[in-house]
């Protein structure tokens, strides 16, 4: 059931100054609310914290790679990339990230598609470099083009990046079951972790928040987050590690760490700066 989202029409605008979370969910959420549709995927970062009322995340499949990579048409890394290069972004966690590593970058409001946003690059060269997500590369079928990923502890991924939300009603429990099994426990457990930051700081799709969660093979859950101001000059960032069944003590002390370094006045910040500007 095809459904043209807000995020869809507002192909030209910055999200962050047009609602930010939920553009890309709402009129699916509605489809359901209406029987509309059974059951809906989301791009897990499109969701709200918050559930809506009435629906609910039957499952979260197994995560694909979480990592940000750049595109360019020379091959460039973020080292090789020429004094002043422009590099197209409309994420101001990814902007922030890019300034960090590079003072001298000019950074491009960039919206579209994913196979729009490769071809402002590729094939019209409106900007040197963009950033986009290694998973949506790969979904979109533009695999050759994610081959200089960006290292996690440079470019701190957003919570939830490269997981997929398989929603749907609360009380449709038909449906709930027969989804189960497409949950895989442990990108949940990383996405919950990831999102608890989130909501613990109140934060917004115009925040330079990066929050990542992995986990090693005996299920020790290591968790990063990571706040900038949107220059990227002032940075805060905090690690916990702890077994995958305490994820509360590592979410509490990664939230603990950054609220003690200053990230709540960076993330007002955020509020305050224009979304063009990031």
């Amino acid at each position: 059931m095809p459904i043209e989202s807000r995020g869809d029409q507002l192909k030209d605008h910055p999200l962050a100054g047009n609602g930010g979370k939920g553009l890309f969910t709402t009129a699916i959420e509605a489809a359901l609310l209406r029987n509309q549709a059974d059951v809906a995927v989301h791009s897990m970062k499109d969701l709200p914290v918050a559930d809506t009322a009435g629906l609910v995340v039957a499952a979260i499949p197994h995560r694909g790679d979480a990592r940000d990579c750049l595109v360019s048409s020379a091959k460039h890394d973020i080292e090789s990339l020429p004094q002043g290069a422009k590099v197209g972004t409309s994420s101001p966690r990814r902007g922030s990230q890019l300034l960090r590593m590079r003072s001298d970058l000019e950074i491009i409001p960039f919206r579209g598609n994913v196979e729009k946003r490769v071809s402002k690059v590729i094939e019209l060269g409106d900007v040197d470099a963009a950033v986009l997500a290694v998973a949506g590369l790969v979904r979109a079928g533009l695999a050759e083009y994610a081959d200089r990923p960006l290292d996690p502890d440079l470019s701190v991924p957003c919570a939830s990046q490269a997981a997929l939300a398989i929603q749907c009603r609360a009380d449709d429990h038909v449906t709930l079951r027969r989804c189960l099994p497409l949950n895989d426990a442990n990108t949940a457990a990383c996405v919950q972790a990831e999102r608890s930051v989130v909501a613990a700081l109140q934060a917004d799709c115009q925040a330079a928040l990066g929050v990542y969660a992995t986990l090693s093979d005996d299920r020790q859950l290591t968790l990063h987050g990571r706040v900038l101001s949107h220059d990227g000059t002032q940075c805060v960032e905090a690690k916990a590690d702890a077994p995958i069944r305490s994820i509360k003590r590592a979410v509490n002390s990664v939230v603990e760490q950054l609220v003690k370094q200053g990230a709540e006045a960076l993330l007002v910040e955020h509020r305050t700066v224009l979304p063009e500007r990031v």
